[in-house]
């Protein structure tokens, strides 16, 4: 299995970053510089503008306050995707088609292009020859299961939980990550809005905490890339990591906490006592525990917000 970084032992600041986010450049309610000042004025370090099929010049719009990241949202084929049961219900001129990828491009140039649109993996190699990265977005919500991504060459990360899907009760795509995690395949994850509207639940409904020396568009890139983040929709995590014979971890006033580390079973719980909350969870390393292949942690609070960490490789 890959092995990540833990953002937790790394030196660097923590920066709270929105990875996906819309504009009228495509099918967003406002513009680049409106939706910069949106998250800006709401305290965020990092935003990346990734609107469908199309850049933006984001020079003028970063300054010392923010950091504005070029991206695009691009739809090659899935191949695999059968929804022909679904698809004759709907006009594909008005609800567009049921077997595009959602994949998120971060850190590429304005003017990028693709020279084969349709196919997946030419179109990810040409987002990393470009100095970019590609993360698959929202899978649960455009109905892709593992076995629909996991042909994906290069892919680096998973948005597990997308604001915006919330709007139809399909914001986490956390079963989609523990499969390919319990698989084999060790894919950080990431978190954001979405931003399409201008205010609704779907904008700061979920963010990434991303662990970085400097904030530099490169440095986003690496972060996601080498899981050097967490994902929140509300608690805050402290420290996770394995030290003095423990699993041990940390965080804002929580009602659950748990360590996932893979299927039947494996894994433990705390949970606090009626009307209390916790803020920490630590578990012996035992002759059980070091079978695990990895183990991560989520974090609950007593709204059922969530947080989550990347996996440690056992």
């Amino acid at each position: 299995m890959q092995h990540l970084v833990n953002p937790f032992e790394l030196p660097g600041k923590w920066y709270k970053a929105d990875l996906h986010a819309h504009t009228t450049v495509s099918d967003g309610q406002l513009s680049p510089a409106d939706r910069v000042e949106q998250y800006r004025r709401a305290g965020y370090d990092v935003l990346a503008l990734t609107d469908h099929v199309a850049t933006n010049d984001v020079r003028s719009l970063t300054d010392e306050r923010m950091l504005v990241v070029g991206g695009m949202e691009y739809h090659p084929v899935c191949p695999t995707c059968e929804f022909e049961h679904i698809k004759k219900r709907y006009d594909p001129a008005t609800s567009g088609n049921f077997d595009l990828y959602h994949l998120i491009a971060l850190n590429i140039p304005h003017g990028f292009k693709f020279d084969d649109p349709d196919d997946a993996n030419r179109c990810i190699a040409q987002v990393r020859a470009a100095g970019g990265e590609t993360f698959i977005a929202h899978p649960s919500w455009g109905g892709f299961g593992y076995e629909d991504f996991r042909n994906l060459e290069g892919l680096v990360a998973i948005e597990i939980y997308n604001a915006g899907c919330d709007l139809n009760g399909r914001p986490s795509s956390e079963n989609e990550w523990s499969i390919a995690l319990d698989r084999g395949w060790v894919l950080p994850a990431v978190g954001n809005d979405d931003a399409h509207r201008v205010d609704t639940e779907e904008v700061f409904g979920c963010w990434t905490w991303l662990k970085m020396p400097a904030p530099t568009a490169e440095n986003v890139a690496g972060a996601v890339r080498t899981g050097a983040c967490y994902v929140s929709n509300g608690p805050e995590i402290h420290d996770f990591r394995i030290a003095d014979g423990k699993i041990q971890v940390r965080c804002s006033p929580a009602a659950k906490i748990c360590f996932s580390a893979g299927p039947s079973g494996l894994g433990r719980r705390r949970r606090a006592d009626e009307g209390e909350t916790i803020t920490s969870f630590a578990i012996d390393v035992t002759d059980e525990t070091s079978l695990w292949p990895y183990i991560r942690a989520t974090v609950t609070d007593s709204s059922g917000r969530q947080a989550w960490t990347n996996p440690i490789i056992l």
